[in-house]
């Protein structure tokens, strides 16, 4: 058993802001699974009325006197004696802990933190379940196509007769049930080899008692042929293979050189001779391209392929329970809940996150306050009718049971239109009075609210369902989409209980300033399932704004961020923890505004620890990624600002990045995303052209013909050893599908280009000007300016015409915008006509149009 240490004495906008105001408060007899103690009858109205004022507070909300501490020992009958003890803290074996001045229940991270034969299971150690109790697993992945020699580890999910989680600690044990695979063992995952080609059969299988699962295996022979390439495509959530995608060679012009569809097993064979650029294309997923692939390795890749993610949509209901009783004066009740994201966090959209946005008002004091709240956000109180239960989206995967429409779980999984992921929340409740008025105030910083209230948030629970079945289906415009399956999870499963602090590596630079605000989450990632959140702690960098986070309350030093956690629980034991440090230029959460830089560092965690002053904090070893700025590509088919046709680059490298990838996302929401080595990124990448009768995803496909959105991530990726890996080694050994990169990621760094567009704001059309009036326009995706050694790429150019002689053809630049990227003209003095066509168009440093051009028109009277 681990010691528990005792503590030395010496802390999307509007979501961030509601978690704030759940956890900045002080605690009362609503603070669940805070514990009451002996004297606790007594009344008071100051804690000098308390028995003992060392071992108890008053709580005036209440008017009676209830256990504090301000160590772990206080919380013992050691220091309280037989008179003054709490039943609940000399019960368990873990006892309790000080928390916040609170005396709460000590809670394990793992069966090493249990003595002799208990094991650690939702926070508690007991007796471990018996295998017999088995009635179902699933071995993760299901299905798996590699080549010969490939070494894989199998994991499986073990469920009771109710689809009950169990996490066994004996009984499982592994077996290659084909001679297509070595391998076996016993424990929650065994590692096995793929030895002879085969097509696919059912070659793992795990057993505990008389249940037992199997995972289907195709073995490719290996590939041998000189001068050609093998491309194995598949989908990268499932695991089957895709067939009839078209892949494409091409050369370092951007010319295709050869061709061919993938067969059922997912694999074309091309010609390549020397260092070629690979892309696929299939009008269901994500366009993928390699570039600069290195012919003298393997010459065998395997690139998997995610959905389009707005062809489909769906997930679950949440419903919560076991709210705790609410006083005469009411309470803030808050549900933020998700369904696991596989792979790294960048690669899902926000709406296969959080779903669309809802309006609350919020009273508090007698002040109303509107907030735009995501539709998997649960609120109760401050005069908000709860809804029944809230819209959670997910992402597809793999299905075990026919949906309700009777398709059958194996159609369903390839035709992406269901998955299985963890449900998870993140609830807090309080009482209405011990909320800060400053929430109310629109001025307020979210993420300097929940920084200043970590040191005494001990109100926020984890709440998990582990195996969440849901259907998925093509949006109709104008439709609701059915809703999906209801789960009901605990509002207060298991608490946050493990306050520890964090040091976060010294904040990067973003164009004149550093990064303004991170936020710290505590997460374990769940084989075949993704990440499912168990904490968080935020930071900001304003005062001053330097390489640093800003000093918290009670910590000596800036750089150190206060973060609560949670156990791994409800399943989810024995899976590894994991840390993410995301800093970013802007808000955090929601749809990604343009021009949003972030960068994120990733760490395993051996286990959450209590250490609330920060007495032996976490130190994240990698440093913050630079934002890759200075990307450009010229979808034009001439030569542009010294880029050639469809030709795509970075103008620097980015330092430690061994992987970029440039992202375009045109309107429909489809992308295509191009891999090239972190070297070469300032050389580039011709891109062919898509196959006939498939999309061009660099365009936006709307009437303009105008560029679609780019976002830009470099990554640094490294073996567990610490060893980097370029692109063409993540290619040949299937690193690039979601679990494999994102446990390969150190890390990341993201730049939202968007797309270059004007917008007018004033005047509306048909609207009534005066001479000489000042107009304004917003242009996003494009940096007015005329420094362009520093990025500034032109202004905007206001064309008047179809007016008297004084307006005919005039011409007004302007080349200076508003942080918010406001740019005002003002139009000649001599222009009037009853119908005044105002053109605005973006124009480079040269004062040349961009290609493609960029415009946006209004008419008007100028009398």
């Amino acid at each position: 058993m681990r010691p528990i240490p005792l503590p030395v004495r010496s802390p999307g906008v509007v979501l961030a802001c509601l978690l704030a105001c759940a956890m900045g408060c002080g605690m009362s007899d609503m603070g669940v699974p805070f514990l009451n103690g002996g004297n606790t009858d007594e009344a008071c109205t100051v804690d000098q009325d308390c028995a003992d004022p060392a071992l108890f507070f008053c709580n005036t909300a209440l008017s009676r006197c209830e256990p504090s501490c301000r160590t772990d020992l206080d919380c013992s009958v050691k220091r309280r004696g037989e008179l003054n003890a709490i039943a609940a803290c000399e019960s368990q074996a873990l006892g309790c802990r000080c928390d916040a001045s609170r005396c709460v229940p000590a809670l394990c991270t793992g069966d090493d933190d249990c003595e002799g034969a208990a094991v650690c299971r939702d926070g508690t150690c007991g007796l471990p379940p018996p295998s017999s109790l088995a009635a179902a697993c699933r071995v993760v992945p299901a299905r798996v196509v590699a080549p010969v020699g490939t070494t894989l580890r199998f994991e499986a999910w073990v469920s009771d007769a109710t689809g009950q989680p169990i996490v066994l600690r004996d009984g499982l044990s592994w077996s290659a049930v084909s001679s297509r695979v070595k391998g076996g063992g016993t424990g929650s995952g065994a590692t096995f080899t793929l030895d002879s080609a085969g097509t696919e059969v059912e070659a793992v299988e795990a057993r505990v008692g008389a249940v037992s699962c199997r995972a289907s295996v195709t073995v490719l022979p290996p590939h041998t042929a000189a001068g050609q390439v093998r491309v194995l495509v598949t989908d990268a959530l499932t695991g089957h293979p895709v067939e009839g995608a078209s892949v494409v060679v091409a050369d370092a012009l951007g010319s295709a050189t050869a061709s061919e569809s993938t067969d059922a097993q997912g694999v074309a064979v091309l010609v390549s001779r020397n260092d070629s650029t690979v892309s696929v294309f299939h009008p269901d997923f994500g366009y993928l391209t390699v570039a600069n692939y290195d012919m003298g390795g393997s010459r065998d890749i395997r690139l998997p392929l995610r959905r389009n993610p707005a062809d489909r949509v769906g997930g679950v209901q949440v419903r919560f329970s076991n709210l705790a009783p609410v006083g005469s004066g009411g309470a803030l009740a808050l549900g933020l809940a998700g369904l696991s994201v596989p792979g790294l966090l960048s690669e899902a959209t926000a709406a296969q996150v959080q779903g669309p946005e809802w309006p609350v008002d919020l009273t508090l004091s007698g002040v109303t306050r509107q907030f735009q709240v995501p539709a998997n956000v649960w609120l109760q109180g401050l005069g908000v009718l709860p809804p029944e239960s809230v819209e959670v989206p997910g992402i597809p995967g793999v299905c075990d049971a026919a949906l309700a429409d009777g398709t059958d779980p194996e159609t369903a999984t390839r035709m992406g239109t269901c998955g299985t992921r963890t449900t998870w929340a993140l609830t807090a409740q309080v009482p209405s009075g011990e909320l800060p008025a400053g929430m109310m105030d629109p001025g307020t910083d979210p993420l300097l609210l929940l920084a200043r209230a970590l040191p005494r948030s001990g109100r926020f629970s984890s709440a998990v369902q582990r195996d969440a079945q849901f259907p998925l289906y093509a949006p109709i415009e104008g439709k609701i989409p059915p809703r999906g399956p209801a789960t009901s999870l605990d509002f207060r499963q298991v608490p946050l209980a493990f306050p520890f602090v964090v040091r976060v590596p010294p904040l990067p630079r973003f164009r004149d300033s550093y990064l303004a605000r991170t936020l710290v989450m505590g997460s374990v990632t769940a084989p075949g399932r993704g990440t499912v959140p168990l904490g968080l702690g935020a930071a900001v960098n304003v005062n001053p704004v330097d390489p640093n986070t800003d000093t918290q309350p009670l910590l000596s030093a800036p750089g150190f961020v206060r973060v609560r956690m949670a156990p791994a629980h409800h399943g989810l034991e024995g899976q590894a923890y994991r840390l993410v440090a995301l800093a970013s230029s802007g808000t955090l959460g929601g749809e990604e505004p343009v021009g949003r830089a972030s960068s994120a560092v990733m760490a395993t965690l051996d286990a959450p620890h209590f250490d609330p002053e920060g007495t032996d904090p976490v130190t994240l070893a990698d440093a913050f990624l630079g934002i890759p700025e200075g990307s450009r590509y010229n979808p034009d088919g001439s030569l542009w600002h010294g880029l050639l046709p469809r030709e795509w680059r970075m103008d620097a490298t980015v330092p430690g990045a061994t992987a970029v990838r440039a992202t375009f996302t045109n309107a429909g929401g489809r992308r295509w995303t191009v891999w090239v080595d972190g070297r070469r990124s300032v050389t580039g990448v011709r891109l062919p052209m898509p196959p006939a009768g498939m999309e061009d995803r660099t365009f936006q496909g709307d009437t303009e013909g105008s560029r679609a959105s780019m976002s830009v991530e470099a990554l640094s990726v490294a073996t567990p050893e610490g060893q980097s890996l370029n692109l063409s080694a993540l290619a040949e050994s299937g690193a690039l599908a979601p679990e494999p990169l994102a446990a390969a990621v150190h890390a990341a760094s993201t730049l939202n280009y968007g797309r270059p567009q004007v917008t007018w704001l004033q005047p509306f059309e048909g609207t009534s000007l005066a001479r000489g009036a000042t107009v304004r326009v917003r242009v996003d995706g494009f940096r007015v300016g005329t420094e362009l050694s520093t990025g500034d790429e032109g202004g905007v150019l206001l064309t008047v015409r179809d007016g008297g002689p004084g307006c005919d053809v005039a011409l007004v630049r302007s080349d200076v915008a508003t942080r918010s990227g406001e740019v005002a003209l003002t139009l000649p003095a001599a222009c009037s006509g009853p119908e005044v066509t105002l053109v605005a168009s973006l124009v480079d440093g040269l004062g040349l149009p961009l290609r493609p051009a960029v415009s946006a028109v209004r008419t008007v009277r100028v009398p």
